[in-house]
């Protein structure tokens, strides 16, 4: 009897030493997928070639948008994107748009837009990227919204309407 109460006291805590454990390794791995993690160090040029680290960005609301001057959906949703950062920019949001390009298209295109956030470009190489960040297929636009938390909050292949991620960064800012 003293046996089988000795070792049901071993079970129940190495139970709550696994479950403390975990608890532990769960609130100091917010990022679990790496996602958000693969955004932050990253290092790209902007369209004059100058380098910008996006760790930079930590702490606040991010949205990340992979796209490029020939993909129609990602014009698209570029003057929403806009309307947003301007919208939100006080409360603590950076828009950065990821052009997979050519440096030499981007510039004159963002100017047309009257794009108001940092756009870097990643040219081929930024599909590693797209794909570290959680676009396996490679489709564009993909955009991913990061919590002040460091969390993925928001993925989404195609275009993301202006209403709707107007709902999601409400909930983040």
């Amino acid at each position: 009897m003293k046996t089988r109460i000795l070792i049901v006291g071993m079970v129940i805590l190495a139970a709550a030493a696994g479950a403390a454990v975990g608890i532990g390794r769960k609130s100091s791995m917010p990022d679990p997928d790496g996602r958000a993690q693969a955004i932050f160090a990253a290092s790209l040029p902007d369209a004059q070639g100058q380098p910008h680290d996006l760790g930079q960005y930590r702490g606040k609301v991010l949205v990340v948008n992979f796209w490029a001057t020939w993909c129609a959906p990602c014009i698209e949703e570029m003057p929403g994107f806009v309307r947003l950062q301007e919208k939100y920019r006080e409360r603590g949001l950076v828009f950065v748009g990821v052009a997979i390009d050519d440096p030499d298209a981007v510039a004159p295109f963002m100017q047309k837009l009257g794009v108001n956030y940092p756009v870097l470009t990643a040219e081929a190489a930024g599909y590693e990227l797209l794909k570290a960040a959680g676009d396996s297929k490679g489709v564009m636009p993909y955009t991913l919204v990061i919590g002040r938390n460091g969390e993925v909050a928001q993925t989404r292949s195609g275009i993301y309407r202006e209403n709707e991620l107007d709902q999601a960064l409400a909930t983040l800012l």
